[in-house]
């Protein structure tokens, strides 16, 4: 792992759609995917761009429902996140000529934004929907350890 710090952006759908994508810090992208709102899935991609970086920033434009297994699972990794409001990052699609709104390219901003501004706000992992699906996800591997054990 020869890279100190990279920052991962992730465009929350409202619905089902989200993308990560990874910059180091020079703003070159290390990896761009789609996501799917699947634990396992979820979990495989956290293991991954964990693995581009000694420490990966995580970054996310949306911190409610849709947002909330993410920010579990991050929490139960061990990731701080941080929130990046929508309209900073709109601020910032400004400065990046180039293909209108898509999931990919707002995810890449939203990297961007978290590697440019370090003012970003923490989000509180203990917050109660956080907290409690957590909980939840955690029951749920008992339950099923227990099943295949």
């Amino acid at each position: 792992m020869a890279r100190e710090v990279a920052w991962a952006g992730v465009d929350i759908g409202k619905a089902h759609h989200r993308w990560v994508c990874v910059v180091d810090s020079e703003g070159t992208k290390l990896w761009s995917a789609k996501l799917v709102n699947d634990e396992s899935e979820l979990t495989a991609v956290i293991m991954k761009v964990s693995g581009l970086a000694e420490q990966v920033v995580w970054t996310v434009d949306i911190v409610s429902a849709p947002a909330a297994l993410l920010l579990a699972l991050l929490a139960q990794a061990g990731h701080p996140v941080r929130y990046a409001p929508g309209r900073m990052v709109a601020a910032m699609s400004a400065a990046y000529a180039g293909e209108g709104k898509t999931d990919s390219k707002d995810a890449f901003l939203i990297a961007e934004t978290a590697r440019i501004r370090r003012d970003l706000t923490v989000i509180d992992q203990s917050a109660d929907l956080t907290r409690n699906l957590g909980l939840l996800i955690a029951h749920r591997n008992d339950l099923t350890a227990d099943r295949s054990g």
